[in-house]
């Protein structure tokens, strides 16, 4: 409802259009904006609907109105992956460990997403690349949800309701996926509003999280979880309005086949293709591995996948990509989890652990989570105010360091330092919560600007989905990396009765947590792009690319050049003259400009 209101106050906006600011760079937009608050060089007052008018006029408002359909009231809002727990537990006679498996054989979609960005990219219906896929996945995922939701629990078999869990997450990936490529094309055309962009994305979809948590728990507690799926049936319909009315400004082929292979992609795409195939493998053998119960075997071995994903990207990927990658894989790695010891730490009641915070269920889940995702705004507030004009190294070091400086602060809670210097539990966590979110943000909104402009033409599902893959593993290796900590330093909690003994390192691990983020800041120095958010990155493979592009059979190029009235002119003079030198100096020279 808040982002609803807030995009019809930006289409009924009062005033006059922003004026330009980017006479200097005849490759950008001339009619986009000037920057929210600045017109004819006197300061403007700031208001939603103003900021909100500005993104429509630099990216348009059929973009804007797509995020929110599909990003925000689809994508985000739908709490299935806090649902399923839940569901499971109703389903009776399913255990801890097989909850885990199954949640992660749920996920087996994000493990594929950049098999399914090349395909995207490279396989159309109908000339259309997108489209397409997100209506077919939606009415797959509105079947998915109408069976699970309608169907009492227990009449399904479990390997039934598994297919509906993948089939549902196989909607939010595919879709999510494809309107991020989306809006990463609209971003290279305007990139000083890169940072306004994505912090319209990340702020609409914290307050559909918001929504969704408070949804699900109203419908979980009266009425049961499989409701949760019935409701989610009518979010799931939303993605099919952007299609149906082609909001997402496709341009289909001239004179399509049903389906067709873009032989461009293929040519220029041919590495990425070979990565996403590489990138799934590793993602199925590291959903494999989180079952097995030797610690230090996962540990190695998903270690050896990261290795061997980073030397993939350096091989089959642009020299910047493959540093961006390798910088977010080692981000990932180094941030070591502790949240399956620090869930018993904060729960475990007095006959469990009589000197913990005790904290009930509602103030774990709920109360936490509601500061967190609130507090994201500050951190985006305080991006879009202080940093969008700082370079990637700066606002990587400062939300690094800051993120480091959180965690050494938990020393004092999981030392229980912070009751001998009078800090309550809750107070003192809940800031730790709001401080963490606040600096998370600074690290995950120059995360999507800079993956934004890393995308090569035409490949920006697929660029997408595999550094969100890079993420994805890295994450998973640092939860095995840090349960193996957790097991040698003996914090090994299970809620049994008096296990006070089993908190006694914890501090320890987190003291090495927080030291482990001081690699990726060593790295940044030698990886990241000397630039700022709103600069445009330029590949190596840039200018190969569009040397090759000059030489399709299709002879797009040409015929650009034929519709300028001047050009045209000069290629009639001299094209009837087939051996004259002058005529083919001139073809060059016109290649050239091209």
């Amino acid at each position: 409802l808040v982002v609803g209101a807030a995009w019809l106050a930006g289409m009924t906006k009062n005033g006059t259009e922003m004026k330009t600011a980017r006479a200097h760079d005849p490759l950008l937009r001339k009619d986009a904006p000037e920057p929210a608050g600045k017109t004819d060089g006197e300061p403007k007052a700031w208001s939603l609907a103003t900021w909100i008018g500005m993104l429509k006029d630099a990216y348009g408002s059929k973009i804007l109105l797509t995020i929110v359909l599909v990003s925000h009231l689809c994508v985000r809002f739908i709490p299935v992956s806090t649902s399923i727990g839940y569901y499971l537990r109703d389903f009776g006679g399913v255990k801890a460990p097989e909850v885990q498996a199954y949640k992660a054989v749920a996920r087996t979609p994000y493990a594929m997403s950049p098999l399914f960005g090349f395909i995207s990219d490279a396989l159309h219906f109908r000339g259309y690349h997108k489209a397409p896929y997100i209506a077919v996945s939606s009415l797959f995922a509105i079947g998915a949800y109408a069976v699970v939701g309608f169907t009492p629990v227990g009449v399904l078999s479990l390997p039934m309701v598994l297919v509906g869990f993948v089939t549902m997450n196989m909607q939010m990936e595919y879709c999510g996926l494809l309107v991020r490529a989306k809006y990463a094309e609209k971003l290279k055309t305007v990139p000083e509003y890169s940072t306004d962009l994505i912090t319209f994305v990340q702020g609409g979809g914290t307050i559909a999280t918001l929504l969704s948590q408070v949804m699900a728990a109203f419908i979980i507690q009266n009425y049961g979880t499989r409701y949760v799926f019935a409701f989610c049936v009518i979010p799931a319909i939303l993605p099919l309005y952007p299609v149906a009315v082609n909001l997402l400004q496709e341009e289909p082929i001239p004179n399509p086949p049903c389906c067709g292979i873009a032989k461009k992609t293929l040519k220029h795409g041919s590495r990425y293709f070979y990565l996403c195939i590489f990138m799934g493998f590793l993602a199925l053998c590291l959903m494999i591995l989180g079952m097995f119960p030797n610690s230090l075997l996962r540990c190695i071995l998903g270690l050896i996948a990261s290795a061997s994903l980073a030397v993939g990207f350096i091989l089959l990927t642009p020299r910047m990509i493959a540093k961006v990658a390798i910088f977010f894989l080692s981000v990932c790695i180094c941030s070591l989890s502790n949240s399956g010891a620090e869930y018993y730490f904060y729960t475990d009641t007095p006959e469990q652990y009589p000197e913990g915070p005790h904290f009930s269920a509602w103030f774990y889940l709920t109360a936490r989570s509601f500061v967190r995702s609130s507090c994201l705004f500050i951190g985006m507030w305080a991006f879009n105010k202080y940093l969008r004009n700082c370079k990637y190294k700066l606002a990587y070091l400062i939300g690094i360091g800051s993120t480091m400086s959180v965690r050494f602060a938990r020393l004092l809670i999981f030392s229980r330092w912070n009751i001998r210097l009078g800090l309550p539990d809750d107070i003192f966590c809940l800031v730790l919560d709001a401080l963490g979110a606040m600096f998370g943000e600074l690290i995950m909104l120059p995360n999507q600007i800079l993956m934004s402009h890393l995308c090569p033409k035409g490949l920006e599902s697929t660029m997408f989905a595999c550094m969100a893959g890079a993420f994805t593993m890295g994450g998973q290796v640092g939860t095995f990396l840090g349960a193996y900590l957790l097991k040698r330093l003996g914090v090994e909690p299970q809620g049994g009765l008096a296990e006070s003994r089993q908190f006694d390192n914890l501090w320890i691990a987190e003291v090495i947590s927080a030291v482990a983020c001081i690699p990726p800041l060593l790295m940044m120095l030698a990886i990241l792009p000397d630039k700022t958010p709103s600069e445009r990155i330029i590949l190596e493979d840039d200018e190969t690319q569009n040397a090759g592009d000059e030489d399709d059979d299709d002879g797009n190029v040409l015929d650009v050049l034929g519709s300028d009235g001047e050009l045209g002119d000069v290629n009639n003079k001299h094209g009837s003259d087939g051996g004259n030198a002058a005529g083919n100096r001139n073809d060059d020279g016109l290649r050239k400009r091209a």
